[in-house]
């Protein structure tokens, strides 16, 4: 097993450098609230912003940061397995920027933009794939080998560069941004290569026969992986059209209090569950790991999630009767509260699955949740309102830890 005091440095730094990226996260927000909207190229942008990584989700390239330390560990030749796989990235990129880019374009083009703005931000946001696929690999090697501050670094960098580009560059919203954001993608990647040594291009029928076991092993966990991340969209969007029935504005307060969730599940993650993947993806003294990191994780999201209700109940009494858009976020804090304690704790089991390329498991898991979610909403949101909502969202995590649980602990 690691050492612990390696375990617990890696720890230490992970959330530091979590929580450096929060900061400049808001921080970002807040400037492109602040400078850049209300305008309809603003809005543009953060829906289209999101295609290429639906695409590169299809073409299953987004998961090879998570899905390659376990391939790495079983290969017996990791530097011309790197130069395959880094064709085989380069290429699959390629066609998902020219993918993405032309469905950047048409939706631009839908919203009246003129041909050559178009263009620009088809070009910039769709090809911005090509560097993002570098940044996944190049870090996928990072933490096989360890090195996990290095890996988070790049998100961090690329982090402050989005939110720098907000601040001091100027001009047409839809440029601008895309610009910002292709800018950001290739300094994240420049990174990552500095710090992996590069790589070489090198594809032929030999390295894929010789490779073509642990290309298997490879595929798998991506399609896992990228299916994982596909079930979250979905997921979320069967949640908000259950929570329509709610309300007017309860989807925006929804909306807000899961993003404030994602942000520190994202440290707890950080902190006690990423020290630990690199090990789990060498079959390390997987169960002394999992007590390592299952420890500590609900000690950090019970903290949480006392803090939630303690800023929630206070915000709630102060703004009762006052403001109704804090009075929906609040109430929603508390609705997903026990889903977050719940999912909190399920990590080091999802992220062991995940490294030991045993992807499928949490996927079914995923899946079932989405089903209780979508049932119940029919049967029991009429009635029960925010309270229905509230077991809902919570038992939509329970398939997942009896699948896990019991593939961890009751097949002993």
């Amino acid at each position: 097993m690691a050492s612990l005091e390696r375990l617990n440095r890696h720890s230490r730094q992970l959330m530091l450098l979590q929580i450096g990226q929060i900061g400049i996260g808001i921080l970002s927000q807040f400037i492109l609230l602040a400078r850049w909207s209300p305008h309809p190229e603003t809005d543009l942008f953060l829906v289209v912003s999101g295609v290429p990584w639906l695409v590169s989700a299809a073409l299953l390239i987004s998961g090879l940061e998570m899905a390659l330390p376990a391939a790495y560990h079983c290969t017996d030749d990791a530097s011309n397995f790197l130069n395959l796989l880094f064709a085989i990235a380069l290429i699959i990129a390629l066609a998902a920027s020219f993918i993405g880019g032309g469905i950047i374009f048409m939706l631009a083009q839908q919203a009246d933009l003129p041909i050559a703005t178009s263009l620009g931000v088809g070009a910039l946001l769709g090809f911005q794939i090509l560097p993002m696929a570098l940044t996944w690999l190049g870090r996928g090697v990072l933490v096989a080998r360890e090195q996990l501050s290095t890996a988070r670094m790049s998100l961090f960098i690329g982090s402050l560069v989005t939110a720098m580009g907000y601040l001091l560059l100027g001009g047409r919203p839809a440029l601008t941004l895309s610009a910002v954001t292709f800018g950001a993608a290739v300094i994240a990647a420049g990174w990552v290569w500095y710090f992996c040594g590069g790589f070489g291009f090198n594809i032929n029928h030999n390295l894929l026969s010789q490779f073509s076991p642990d290309l298997k092993i490879l595929g798998r966990a991506m399609a896992g992986i990228s299916a994982a991340a596909g079930l979250v969209h979905l997921q979320l969007l069967v949640e908000r059209g259950a929570i329509l029935s709610l309300g007017t504005g309860y989807v925006a307060a929804f909306n807000v209090a899961g993003r404030g969730y994602e942000a520190l599940m994202a440290l707890v993650v950080s902190a006690f569950v990423m020290p630990a993947y690199p090990h789990w993806a060498k079959n390390a003294d997987a169960q002394r790991l999992l007590g390592w990191s299952f420890k500590r994780v609900v000690i950090l999201g019970t903290l949480l999630s006392l803090g939630a209700v303690i800023f929630a109940l206070l915000i709630l009494t102060l703004l009762e009767n006052r403001w109704t858009a804090g009075r929906q976020t609040t109430q929603a804090i508390l609705v997903l509260l026990p889903r977050f304690w719940l999912l909190t704790g399920l990590q080091p089991l999802v992220l062991k699955h995940f490294a030991q390329g045993d992807t499928w498991p949490p996927v079914v898991g995923s899946l079932l949740g989405i089903g209780v979610m979508a049932i119940g909403a029919v049967i029991l949101l009429p009635q029960a309102g925010l309270w229905g909502m509230a077991i809902l969202a919570t038992g939509s995590v329970v398939p997942g830890w009896m699948i896990l649980g019991w593939r961890e602990w009751g097949s002993q």
